[in-house]
């Protein structure tokens, strides 16, 4: 009877590894797809900015002589002067061509405004609603049970970097053990990490 008692208590165990270790590995899967999206929801949240250069010139009047008569008349010319320097969401610049209604009132006589529009620098803004799309995208994906006996999430960090715009989501996840208990092993701790970064579109 002792030898059963120790057999079946030995068996309990290694039941209880296969089945709680099992499962804390089914609830990793599932915290990792979970951070997965919401670190690319963060990330789709991106706003791509655009500066932009555009010649300008100024229009000159002077003197000018005719000459056979060489009789004075006003004539004009124009000088090349500071280009106009616009910056903005990259998509209305540049393939909604907002950058001609941004440069409009910087070209007003006398000035003009001459050409294509050149790019000066690009970069990557991720607005302040960023951590709150990440958090509810995490919480549509988080599909593991509640209640007292479920897993449930310690603390969960959205982090991010402003000037690569790439989004980190960061969580650790108890889960309460049932055969563990055992061996004193009352709940195991996972941490997982997902990041993301926008493709240049």
């Amino acid at each position: 009877m002792v030898l059963a008692a120790l057999s079946l208590t030995a068996l309990l165990l290694f039941a209880g590894l296969a089945l709680d270790f099992g499962r804390a590995h089914l609830l990793q899967a599932q915290l990792q797809t979970a951070l997965d999206a919401a670190a690319l929801a963060g990330a789709l949240e991106v706003v791509p900015m655009v500066e932009l250069s555009l010649d300008r010139w100024v229009s000159v009047t002077e003197t000018c002589y005719d000459p056979q008569t060489r009789k004075p008349y006003s004539c004009m010319h124009w000088e090349s002067t500071s280009p106009v320097v616009l910056s903005g969401r990259a998509w209305d610049l540049l393939h909604l061509g907002g950058w001609r209604s941004a440069a409009a009132p910087r070209c007003n006589w006398p000035y003009r405004c001459a050409g294509e529009p050149r790019t000066v620098r690009e970069w990557l803004v991720l607005p302040p609603t960023t951590t709150a799309v990440s958090e509810d995208a995490f919480q549509k994906n988080a599909r593991w049970p509640a209640g007292d006996f479920g897993p449930h999430i310690d603390n969960l960090n959205i982090s991010y970097v402003q000037n690569t715009a790439e989004v980190t989501a960061t969580a650790t996840m108890t889960v309460p053990t049932s055969f563990l208990k055992l061996a004193g092993i009352r709940e195991l701790h996972i941490a997982r990490t997902g990041s993301a970064v926008p493709v240049k579109r």
